[in-house]
């Protein structure tokens, strides 16, 4: 179920998602817009498990069905071993690695401290996210949108 936290987060990732699109084409309103709804759905796998390892599989197959053309950046979503990211899913990635679980701004390594904090250094999630940030931060698209 979606927490009153979680719709936080997913209000402050579709606006860094917003924030970033518009760096990365400032002249593309649209594209601002799809990356603002694309924000707004990325966890809403949420609503209909508990299990947090598989929420982004859940939410991309439900917008698989309704035809949603971001379908697979949804279900892709903090997936580290996803080594060609599409355009929408780097975007969408640095937004939720910049943000906390409330919605704040965060730097990436604030991020990362409070992922450790919940779950441990040695955990999967931890260590999942580490991966993931360490290739957005070596993406040439990285110094376009941060």
């Amino acid at each position: 179920m979606i927490t009153q936290n979680r719709w936080q987060h997913i209000l402050g990732v579709a606006r860094k998602c917003k924030e970033f699109a518009v760096k990365y084409k400032p002249e593309d309103g649209e594209f601002a817009e799809d990356m603002f709804l694309l924000g707004m759905l990325h966890d809403m796998g949420y609503e209909f498990m508990e299990s947090n390892a598989s929420h982004a599989f859940v939410g991309g197959g439900i917008l698989k069905r309704s035809g949603y053309k971001y379908w697979q950046e949804v279900a892709l979503h903090g997936d580290e071993s996803v080594d060609n990211m599409s355009d929408e899913l780097f975007i969408l990635n640095c937004a939720d690695m910049s943000t906390g679980p409330s919605g704040e701004d965060f730097t990436f390594d604030e991020r990362l401290a409070e992922i450790k904090s919940r779950f441990g250094v040695d955990s999967s999630p931890y260590k999942k996210c580490v991966i993931e940030v360490e290739k957005l931060k070596a993406d040439k698209r990285y110094s376009k949108i941060l």
